[in-house]
């Protein structure tokens, strides 16, 4: 998703323009963005990932949870729509605004041209205050690869690039093919031929 506007509200006004807006709205300390559409390589991503989740996670005791959902980190004031999480357990809702979870296990970001650089910096800031998080992955639509953050320790994270086989999510006691989040990307390649209809 990209950036498209920006206002400063307050907290109360930024919740009520997120839950009345056509478009999605993130905020950080007073300030509120507006979200524009996504490349159709994007969005098929993000439903692949969807896709990959809730079949893994089948009878674990896990929801995942896609695009939309909303996510609060509290300690650095700041609201977030992810493109797909996991929360384990009960979920837990932010006070101020409860269409956002405070708990998430897992947090997906399907990186675009012109959020990747706050995807892997601002965004990895916010969601590394959450406690509950154990794992960070940023899937890239421009190339086969995947970077995974995994917390190792209260303040520590190990970052690995995965470009083959699949990501071990431990915390979660499940594996991702990456075969799973990249199927089909290769129909929507620019100049491809149109098919019969």
């Amino acid at each position: 998703m990209e950036a498209r506007d920006l206002r400063r509200v307050s907290l109360e006004e930024y919740v009520a323009l997120d839950r009345t807006s056509e478009a999605r709205w993130e905020y950080v300390d007073g300030e509120a963005f507006a979200m524009a559409g996504a490349s159709p390589e994007h969005n098929l991503v993000v439903g692949n990932v969807a896709a990959a989740l809730r079949l893994a996670l089948r009878d674990t005791g896990c929801l995942a949870l896609s695009e939309g959902q909303k996510v609060a980190t509290p300690r650095t004031r700041a609201y977030h729509h992810p493109d797909a999480l996991v929360i384990c357990g009960e979920p837990r809702y932010d006070p101020h605004d409860d269409y956002a979870v405070l708990n998430p296990s897992l947090i997906v970001e399907v990186l675009s041209p012109s959020t990747a650089d706050y995807d892997r910096g601002g965004k990895l800031v916010h969601y590394r205050t959450l406690e509950s998080l154990s794992d960070y992955l940023l899937v890239s639509v421009e190339e086969r690869v995947i970077e995974h953050h995994h917390r190792i320790g209260p303040s520590q994270w190990l970052l690995t690039e995965h470009r083959a086989g699949a990501i071990e999510l431990e915390a979660l006691g499940i594996a991702l093919p990456l075969d799973a989040l990249y199927a089909d990307l290769d129909r929507l390649a620019r100049g491809a031929p149109a098919t019969g209809g």
